[in-house]
């Protein structure tokens, strides 16, 4: 991920880090906590899992609008100088 403010990627990155560790841990712990056989374990460590991955794919939306918003200051600067030049 690359966006121009540097402060605002360094955020998101680490977020998004904190936000897999607790997806993974969501997993594990659902698995380990749960009494019974296999697929109860598993279905328990993907219903977990799923609380770090909501945070995970909102994370990613937030990167999405950032870049969005970069690529429209990028298309209104362009538009803004055509126009000029076409107006002389």
């Amino acid at each position: 991920m690359h966006l121009t403010p540097k402060y605002i990627n360094i955020i998101i990155n680490i977020l998004l880090g904190a936000a897999w560790g607790s997806a993974l841990y969501g997993f594990i712990y659902g698995y380990v906590s749960t009494f019974g056989n296999f697929f109860i374990k598993l279905s328990s460590g993907i219903l977990h899992f799923f609380a770090g991955l909501f945070f995970v794919l909102f994370l990613e939306f937030i990167y999405v609008q950032f870049k969005k918003y970069e690529e429209q200051k990028k298309t209104n600067r362009l538009l803004k100088e055509l126009l000029e030049k076409k107006v002389d």
